[in-house]
């Protein structure tokens, strides 16, 4: 039998995505549910090793709130699996291995995460031995637990108990495994604050076995550590520089109380922006369900945008996100005259610079890109065009930097941000702003 642990601060979130994965369960399982909703545990160590204890399961399978098991057989194939490895110290479903020559070469795994489905380099076939794992879901044998639980003095925080936990594992003589289960993740965004610090306890813990520590939150070594310290204090200052696109959409939106987003996908830009009510149109099922999950928008409706009505002046803004590109042009010059007589003060639409080749993924044929726009094309149009996200020639298909390694190039992306802001036709992407005269106005 397997005991689950979990650990909830958002009641809905718990309720809509893990409990509900886990009511037509196959196998018999131990549900240990901890309220954390006003701060009672002050750590994830301490709150797992509260709950660890109470565990009477072979396995105990610590799991976040926000993470769904794809199917009803999942325990029970999970359970026979674990059955099988003799030296099993813990195991989870994403983590890293020590082969590989980057990120991508030794992160492992296959899930959804944020609505996006990522079979990494090397997703796993079998239980493979990783170095550390990623603390979304761990299962440790019971046997192994009693013996040793989360460092909660170390550990104090919500970081790095999870790789720990893996490297002292392995000290006594057992293994980490990502195992070949999958699941899907719904979170909106990653808790960062304190990192840094927690990397640096982690590192100085195990220093002594290991010059070189990957986890999902980035690789650990002292030049790394150092080079994150000297990115810390800069990023304050980087930040005002070097805003976020998102920034330009907050901005635009300001005025603005009532948004519809077309063709919203499952991690609309929309979420950054103080929006009092927004509609979400999306057809592709998974995606709807996703950012429904995340709760970004107040009203969904799943239909082909292409199709969607509206009254006259219905919204104050719309929103065209990364889609015009994925219709032909025919249906994208249609699209901008409905979105024109639906909005009340602006449409804004985000592009590629000219046409990119992008097959389908995600299992979504909608993903393919039909057409390409170009500056001259959406002035004509009426529309104001700042460019975004860099120099187009450093980025390719899905705007996936072509150089390595990443993060300077990153960094030379964005310092190309200042100048494809005031000439777009160099941009990878355009930012394009339509203002509607009328009474509204």
């Amino acid at each position: 039998m397997i005991s689950i642990i979990t650990v909830y601060h958002n009641k809905q979130y718990l309720e809509e995505i893990l409990l509900e994965s886990l009511k037509n369960q196959t196998a018999k399982f131990e549900l240990i549910v901890l309220d954390n909703t006003k701060g009672k545990f002050k750590s994830a160590a301490e709150a797992l090793n509260c709950g660890g204890s109470k565990a009477n399961g072979k396995y105990i399978m610590f799991i976040h709130q926000d993470v769904e098991l794809d199917s009803d057989l999942w325990l029970e194939n999970i359970e026979k699996l674990l059955d099988n490895i003799p030296d099993l110290g813990i195991a989870g479903v994403v983590g890293m291995s020590e082969k590989g020559r980057n990120y991508e070469e030794r992160r492992r795994g296959y899930i959804s995460d944020c609505g996006e489905i990522r079979q990494y380099s090397n997703s796993v076939q079998k239980p493979e031995e990783v170095q550390t794992l990623d603390g979304l879901l761990l299962i440790i044998p019971k046997s192994v637990f009693s013996k040793m639980q989360f460092d909660e003095k170390t550990f104090d925080n919500w970081h790095c108990y999870d790789a720990d936990y893996c490297l002292s594992v392995r000290q006594i003589g057992l293994k980490a495994y990502v195992i070949p289960a999958f699941i899907y993740h719904r979170s909106l965004k990653s808790n960062i604050k304190q990192l840094l610090k927690y990397q640096q306890r982690l590192y100085g813990k195990h220093k002594r076995n290991y010059r070189h520590i990957y986890t999902t939150c980035g690789e650990i070594s002292w030049q790394k550590v150092k080079l994150k310290q000297i990115l810390e204090f800069l990023t304050p200052f980087y930040k005002k520089v070097f805003p976020p696109w998102t920034d330009y959409l907050k901005s635009e939106l300001s005025d603005c109380n009532t948004v519809l987003d077309l063709g919203c996908g499952y991690d609309s830009p929309i979420q950054y922006c103080n929006i009092r009510f927004s509609v979400g149109v999306e057809l592709f099922e998974p995606y709807l369900q996703e950012s429904k999950k995340k709760g970004i928008h107040n009203e969904y409706k799943k239909v082909d945008i292409r199709k969607v009505e509206f009254k006259p002046k219905s919204f104050d803004a719309i929103l065209c996100s990364g889609v015009l590109e994925h219709l032909t042009k025919k249906e994208g010059y249609e699209l901008i005259k409905k979105m024109e007589k639906e909005a009340r003060k602006k449409i804004i639409i985000t592009t590629p610079n000219g046409y990119i080749y992008q097959d389908g993924y995600d299992n979504n044929p909608l993903q393919e890109h039909k057409s390409g726009w170009s500056m001259k094309e959406l002035k004509e149009l009426g529309f104001n065009i700042i460019g975004i996200t860099g120099w187009r020639n450093l980025k390719g298909e899905r705007g996936i930097l072509k150089y390595r390694p990443t993060l300077f190039w990153r960094v030379i992306s964005d310092l190309t941000q200042k100048i494809v802001y005031y000439f777009p036709n160099l941009a990878f992407q355009l930012f394009a702003v339509k203002e509607l005269k009328g009474d509204d106005k």
